[in-house]
């Protein structure tokens, strides 16, 4: 296999795959007296049938009431193994802007031009580098649910009129390019990419309309109104108050291996394979740039989804309140995905290497993650669909 940092293009793509079929929900009762032999039937037979050639493998970490339980088809694969979990990273920063919320400290309901509430200070650097269109009309709440109609740099190209060096081109691709693949991107950067070429995605709650930089932007409000870095503030907010010692948000250019344990990642493009376990995820603070395990993203998605990680009931509540999208079987929430129905909400993820989908269904009390160490940019739809129904056979496995 080649080493390669590319391609992007299939980075992030979409909040959650689209669901084809929907199954109705089993009740719970109790699991198997083996269950992870039972997983590691589930997880075994869905790979064979997806990728029997293929490198890379599949696993899965269930959080029951009876016990958490992983399984993997990878030798040597634990519930501590490191791998990329991409856009799970939107969920971390959702509930940092809730939390500022729940707190008083700022108002989702103000457009990102407002001073943040009692100060005369405004949640967005008044500078030409954040003068993106339409500041004065996106509310933060529209940023959450992917509605602020901002051009997305991560997963577009600059339109070939801008006047700009890499126009026609993916900004970041341009970047390491002709700047080498150590470049530390920084959330100015990337909005200023935005900025400085009046770049519009949509009209502000015009539709849902994916933006991993509308995610930068309420990165940016976290570090204005806290006066922490976001990093910093997801660390002492969640990670030490969740005991999610494993996981981390790389924000420099030159931290670009995973941690040991860790899984390797490919992904195949055009039929040729490349080995993308290692790269520069700095341009992806707040979107996209979480590095952790299995049994960390599980318990962190059953934390928050159950109300125990920082965040109260009625905040919870907000921010499961979806509207439906454009995209088939998928309605987006604050920061969260509510579809597929019967395995709760949560968040997917794509990044090269890596595709991941992490659910918790509050009516079973069952929260599974899982992850393929391949992402198949050549039949991404069928391997999501794959993600979606394993977690559904793991349900049915355990007695849910």
């Amino acid at each position: 296999m080649k080493h390669v940092r590319k391609p992007r293009s299939f980075l992030l793509l979409v909040a959650a795959i689209a669901c084809t079929s929907m199954l109705a929900a089993c009740g719970g009762s109790h699991p198997p007296v083996a269950p992870e032999a039972a997983l590691t039937r589930v997880v075994s037979s869905q790979w064979r049938q997806f990728a029997p050639r293929l490198p890379g493998g599949l696993s899965i970490t269930v959080i029951t009431p009876e016990g958490e339980f992983f399984a993997s088809t990878l030798n040597g694969a634990t519930a501590s193994s490191h791998f990329r979990a991409a856009s799970t990273t939107k969920t971390f920063t959702a509930a940092a802007i809730m939390l500022l919320q729940q707190r008083g400290q700022l108002d989702i309901d103000h457009v990102l031009s407002a001073n943040m509430p009692g100060t005369a200070r405004p949640y967005l650097p008044a500078t030409p580098g954040y003068a993106i269109p339409y500041k004065d009309q996106i509310t933060i709440q529209q940023l959450l649910r992917h509605r602020g109609g901002v051009f997305d740099v991560g997963n577009k190209n600059v339109p070939a009129t801008a006047n700009a060096p890499y126009a026609g081109l993916r900004y970041v691709d341009w970047v390491e390019d002709t700047q080498g693949e150590l470049h530390t991107f920084t959330l100015d950067e990337l909005v200023g990419v935005v900025a400085s070429n009046q770049l519009v995605g949509g009209l502000p709650g015009e539709a849902f309309r994916y933006s991993n930089t509308g995610y930068s932007l309420l990165a940016k409000i976290v570090e204005q109104v806290s006066g922490k870095t976001f990093a910093q503030f997801v660390h002492d907010e969640f990670l030490v108050p969740n005991g999610l010692s494993e996981t981390s948000f790389p924000d420099d250019g030159q931290t670009q291996h995973l941690p040991a344990p860790f899984l390797e990642g490919t992904t195949r493009v055009g039929g040729t394979l490349y080995s993308t376990t290692h790269r520069n995820v700095s341009w992806g603070v707040g979107e996209g740039n979480v590095v952790t395990t299995p049994s960390d993203l599980a318990r962190w998605f059953r934390r928050l989804l159950k109300g125990e990680a920082g965040l109260n009931a009625q905040t919870i509540a907000r921010m499961r309140g979806c509207e439906t999208t454009h995209e088939i079987h998928v309605s987006y929430g604050l920061g969260l995905a509510c579809d597929p129905i019967e395995l709760g909400a949560g968040h997917n993820g794509g990044i090269t290497g890596y595709l991941t989908t992490a659910r918790h269904d509050t009516v079973s009390d069952v929260t599974v993650v899982v992850f393929a160490t391949l992402l198949d940019a050549d039949d991404l739809m069928s391997e999501g669909e794959m993600l979606y129904e394993t977690a559904r056979q793991a349900r049915t496995a355990l007695g849910y």
